[in-house]
């Protein structure tokens, strides 16, 4: 790795909206930590405005190479910074659909004490991560589950519970479990929520920052 050497790169970019983007910026391969650097820490690198990208395995979410290989030792574990969240996010969608098993989660010069900004994987791999559509799912399965109770409990009353009592044991179990599921759907849809509100406020902040610096510069 050669963290004081930025590497500067050119990228022709296709977005979701099928529009094209020709983009230039700046990557810097940074060290999380390195003794030998003052700063030591990563975060007091980064300033306003400006994001930094961390590579981990989708499925061990062990921080990996650019290239999909894990990083062996912890003095090597580093990030990608960049000045904007813009370059950030073109960067991971390229490195994703290079090496689908990378995920990429972006933060910003708050560093990784809030919840990232973006986080970026491939198409096959969004059922790895939590999104609307999982959130749904969960509430879909928890309302079969407990509706699967009901006939039970019929079936219990009819024939006598007295006399038949596994329908109700099975059936209360069931009904626990599929409002477990449903809480659980909920919750995620609402941590979802939170973490878009949040994100959505903190790139409005940065694009300021961003906007600010370059009416200053030059």
């Amino acid at each position: 790795m050669h963290p004081q050497f930025p590497l500067l790169v050119l990228l022709v970019s296709t977005h979701r909206e099928m529009r094209s983007a020709l983009i230039w910026y700046v990557m810097r391969e940074v060290l999380l930590h390195d003794a030998k650097r003052v700063p030591a820490n990563w975060t007091g690198l980064v300033s306003g405005g400006q994001h930094a990208a961390f590579l981990t395995d989708i499925e061990s979410c062990a921080p990996v190479y650019a290239d999909g290989t894990p990083v062996q030792r912890a003095a090597e574990h580093f990030c990608w910074l960049f000045d904007s969240l813009a370059q950030a996010e073109t960067y991971c969608r390229e490195e994703v659909t290079k090496i689908p098993r990378v995920k990429c989660q972006i933060f910003d010069s708050q560093g990784r004490a809030n919840a990232p900004v973006a986080i970026v994987v491939n198409d096959r791999y969004l059922h790895k991560v939590d999104s609307e559509h999982r959130a749904r799912r969960l509430i879909r399965w928890g309302v079969v589950v407990a509706g699967s109770a009901l006939p039970l409990f019929i079936y219990a009353l009819l024939a006598g519970a007295q006399v038949v009592w596994w329908p109700i044991l099975v059936g209360t179990n069931l009904a626990f479990a599929g409002l477990r599921l449903m809480h659980w759907g909920q919750g995620v849809k609402d941590e979802l929520k939170y973490r878009q509100n949040e994100a959505a406020r903190r790139r409005v902040q940065a694009e300021k920052t961003s906007s600010m610096r370059d009416s200053f510069s030059p």
